[in-house]
């Protein structure tokens, strides 16, 4: 490639001293090198604006108040200088030749957006065309993957900091970017890294939850969707997250959650799902514990294995854009792996709150 376009590296940070410097040094080791790498410190307590200042150039640190992570990448945004804008978060981290291989799709003019997958969704069979539908019925995308036409950024307005969206801000940017037609290139390889958060996602599977059925309304309110795409994207939204507190045994949410597309769109599994919420929880430990050992090799959502990026476990991970439709993703008739749901529909990381 004789013209060498230009990428600014956006990485908001808050409370990230842990792992700021494994996603930084990802950045700096990319064998195509970025301009300038901005780490946005979203008002963190702890030492990550320390870390990043002992960083020299293209490292540089920016610091505002605490407003989230869609505030801080607009505000990386409007810093940068690149001609195209590769996000990071600052828990996750690439693999060398990541910008390298996504550049390649710069120079068709029409392409906005490129992204690429992680080595849990590997063997994820995404769309060759990604359209504003198919990304409606699954978000096949995820931060820590995507390189960003400035052009494209910038002709959608950027991120919308609106604080209900938060942990699903990336993907009403992906929705919008597909709807202003733009196309979406896709890198088939695993170029990047997901960390997962320390302990469990129980607690934040509501507020994720909350975030979606708010994009549901906004996306929906700016481009006139049919009361069908909407009708039908809500129910995903409340099955999905219904079996994820299902999963983590927040047995009185997850019935109240269920009770939405039971209503909707009845069904025998569904509904089966729904009576085991009255069970104890014991008895439905007893039973995941059954089911695992009955599969001899263990559960795959519970088993941690080595990859390029380190030891992955992948039942830690979440991901937004709940599907439109059922479709796989069940260990069984009734127990429910959030692993199997979020890699086989392709939801991002729901991280925790700024």
């Amino acid at each position: 490639m004789s013209y060498r376009p230009t990428i600014s590296v956006i990485i908001p940070a808050y409370n990230a001293a842990r792992t700021i410097c494994h996603a930084m040094e990802s950045a700096l080791a990319q064998t195509y090198r970025p301009q300038e790498i901005l780490v946005i410190d979203d008002g963190s307590q702890d030492d990550t604006a320390r870390i990043v200042a002992d960083y020299p150039a293209p490292v540089q640190l920016l610091q505002r108040p605490n407003g989230g992570p869609a505030a801080a990448r607009n505000q990386g945004a409007r810093q940068a200088q690149g001609e195209w804008l590769a996000l990071l978060d600052a828990d996750d981290h690439w693999l060398p030749h990541k910008l390298e291989l996504q550049i390649v799709h710069a120079s068709d003019p029409s392409v906005g957006l490129i992204h690429c997958f992680d080595e849990g969704n590997r063997r994820y069979r995404c769309p060759s065309k990604l359209t504003f539908d198919r990304l409606w019925d699954r978000n096949s995308i995820s931060a820590s993957s995507v390189l960003i036409r400035r052009a494209a950024f910038e002709s959608v307005g950027g991120f919308n900091e609106d604080p209900a969206l938060i942990s699903i801000e990336d993907y009403n940017l992906w929705l919008r970017i597909a709807a202003a037609a733009w196309k979406i290139a896709t890198v088939k390889e695993a170029l990047w890294c997901y960390t997962p958060a320390p302990g469990n996602l129980s607690s934040d599977v509501e507020r994720c939850a909350l975030a979606e059925l708010a994009n549901v309304e906004a996306i929906s309110k700016q481009f006139a969707l049919s009361a069908n795409q909407i009708a039908r994207k809500r129910i995903a939204v409340y099955e999905a997250y219904g079996q994820d507190l299902f999963y983590y045994r927040q047995l009185p949410a997850a019935r109240r959650w269920l009770s939405t597309p039971l209503k909707a769109d009845p069904s025998l599994a569904l509904f089966a799902r729904w009576c085991a919420t009255f069970l104890p929880v014991p008895l439905l430990d007893l039973y995941r514990q059954l089911h695992v050992s009955r599969k001899g090799h263990g559960d795959a959502s519970h088993e941690s294995h080595n990859t390029a990026c380190g030891t992955y476990t992948p039942r830690d991970e979440c991901r937004s854009g709940a599907p439109g439709h059922r479709n796989g993703g069940y260990d069984s008739g009734l127990e429910f792996s959030p692993h199997q749901h979020h890699k086989s529909r392709g939801r991002s990381p729901c991280r925790p709150r700024h």
